[in-house]
């Protein structure tokens, strides 16, 4: 293509698609397609610039036009020489989609930026030499800089989900004024990414993965909240926030009544820690850094709409949350997963464990210093709502797995009362505790006078291995059945004095050996029947 005879042709063209043009460097210049609401190029290794912006051709029968005024979607992908897309407005443009463009070090010049009032969606993959999403204004010319002062002020005003992959040179994203309609950023393996936006407001989901240079999240400015020397975010529409291996970047605190999902994980480990004087606000909120606590509870429904909390390598967390002095309900939690939290001692109070009538799912390793999973009810202070001891006893009607792994400091699980605790338990994964000395306890110290029989009706796999301090699986005095036993493993604990059997019916059980001994040469004299 020498000329733009072919597009000149079609001065009506819609939808553009090129694919494995090997030998193409140029399109055409934009004033020839401002019709145009559809690019997909795909596969074109020499192409340098999507528009060529050097020519302003007026068509006879149409007159002067403004370029591209008209495109709605752009996909770019694998074009390994292209270094520009264009230099021109956009009034109309909401989806761009750039895969695989290397040699790109920016997607958009401040002109075309300022006039992107209806971009909604970005998504960004495997452009290694991308470094801002807009180029730096003193890049441009003068009649770029004049053709831009009466745009708006606000950089991708209508920009609602932003996505960006294995970008590993990339820096900043852009300074906008107001993101008012954001509601997701997704950012992964971007390894030097140092800051993100200005502002961000009202998102539903915001993550952040492998990210190791990232030091803020948002800039300092003048409109934004700080409190102290922490930047507070609220954020009353956040639903999901992630923000994952960005060990250098500072504390800051988020407001999101309505979060439903919060993964950290590895959070400014490499960052000073975060002043223990992180104010008390009179709302509750999410403290993200490398600080004491994670949850500042200010009511009882603070976070009850929480579905899945994943804390991974903050190893200054000392309390997910402080409830004691207000009633703390998880009663939509599902999944719940620990790992890496060396300084946290337990996770519930017994009033919140009381609440979690839909956990589901519960993984913890690698807390060193965890010694309950659920406080005692003498560990709550007398003064606290959470100290009330005629509370109906505690049940989980759908923990379904629970694997806890290398917690050297944890002596036991799980407190029963005598309900069914865990109906619906199907895996139960028990290792290398060093002092734990039973899986489950009373949770009120009774003399048990007649054997009590707990029915784990669901249970399929069962493993205790490297379990040295262990004991008894349950409390003395107490007969345990698995019905659906599939798998059990028990391996290399030297103190158990709980011994597993096999009746007549293939149901599995367990008891202590002192009461067993008996009813066992009886179960295997009739099975050998």
């Amino acid at each position: 293509m020498q000329n733009d005879c072919l597009l000149y042709c079609w001065p009506k063209l819609r939808f553009l698609h090129i694919q494995d043009c090997e030998s193409l460097k140029y399109i055409s210049p934009n004033t020839l397609i401002q019709s145009l609401e559809y690019v997909y190029i795909k596969n074109c290794h020499q192409l340098i610039q999507v528009y060529n912006m050097e020519q302003n051709i007026v068509l006879p029968e149409l007159g002067s036009q403004e370029s591209l005024t008209n495109l709605t979607f752009l996909r770019l992908i694998s074009l390994s020489e292209l270094k520009y897309m264009w230099n021109g407005p956009n009034h109309y443009l909401r989806s761009v989609d750039i895969t695989e463009c290397h040699k790109l070090t920016y997607l958009f010049s401040e002109i075309t930026a300022r006039t992107l009032v209806h971009l909604q969606f970005l998504w960004i993959w495997d452009c290694y030499s991308l470094e801002h999403l807009i180029g730096e204004a003193e890049n441009m010319d003068e009649i770029d800089v004049s053709n831009i002062k009466d745009q708006s002020s606000l950089f991708l005003p209508k920009l609602k989900v932003v996505k960006i992959r294995r970008c590993e040179n990339l820096k900043y994203l852009c300074s906008s004024q107001g993101l008012p309609y954001l509601e997701s950023i997704d950012i992964e393996d971007c390894p030097r990414l140092i800051q993100i936006f200005n502002t961000e407001k009202n998102k539903d989901g915001f993550g952040l993965q492998n990210c190791p240079q990232l030091l803020q999240v948002f800039s300092s400015t003048e409109e934004r909240d700080v409190i102290g020397d922490h930047i507070l975010l609220n954020v009353p529409f956040l639903k999901n926030l992630k923000v994952s291996d960005c060990p250098q970047i500072s504390c800051f605190i988020v407001q999101a009544q309505l979060i439903e999902e919060l993964v950290l994980s590895n959070v400014g480990n490499s960052h000073q820690l975060c002043n223990t004087d992180v104010p008390v606000l009179n709302e509750s909120c999410i403290v993200v850094g490398n600080h004491e606590e994670v949850f500042q509870v200010q009511d009882g429904y603070s976070f009850s709409r929480i579905k899945i909390l994943e804390l991974r390598n903050l190893f200054e967390v000392q309390v997910i949350w402080n409830d004691f002095a207000q009633i703390v309900t998880l009663e939509n939690l599902t999944t719940l997963t620990l790992s890496g939290c060396n300084k946290l001692r337990y996770i519930f109070s017994p009033m919140m464990a009381r609440s979690l009538s839909h956990l589901a799912d519960l993984f913890i390793e690698w807390c060193e210093e965890i010694e309950r999973l659920i406080l005692t009810k003498d560990q709550v202070s007398s003064s606290s709502s959470n100290g009330d001891t005629s509370l109906q006893p505690m049940s989980f009607p759908n923990l379904t797995q629970i694997v806890v792994t290398n917690c050297k400091n944890l002596n036991s699980l799980f407190p029963f009362g005598f309900v069914p605790v865990l109906p619906k338990l199907e895996t139960l994964i028990v290792t290398r505790n060093s002092k734990l000395e039973q899986v489950f306890e009373l949770e009120d110290e009774v003399e048990v006078v007649a054997e009590e029989e707990i029915k784990f009706d669901k249970l399929n796999l069962l493993s205790l291995e490297e379990l040295p301090g262990l004991i008894h699986f349950c409390h003395k005095g107490y007969h345990s059945v698995f019905p659906a036993m599939i798998e059990l493993k028990v391996r290399d604990c030297p103190k158990l004095t709980t011994g597993f059997f096999i009746d007549s019916q293939e149901f599995v059980h367990c008891k202590t050996k002192a009461l067993q001994l008996v009813e066992q040469d009886a179960v295997e004299e009739s099975t050998t029947v």
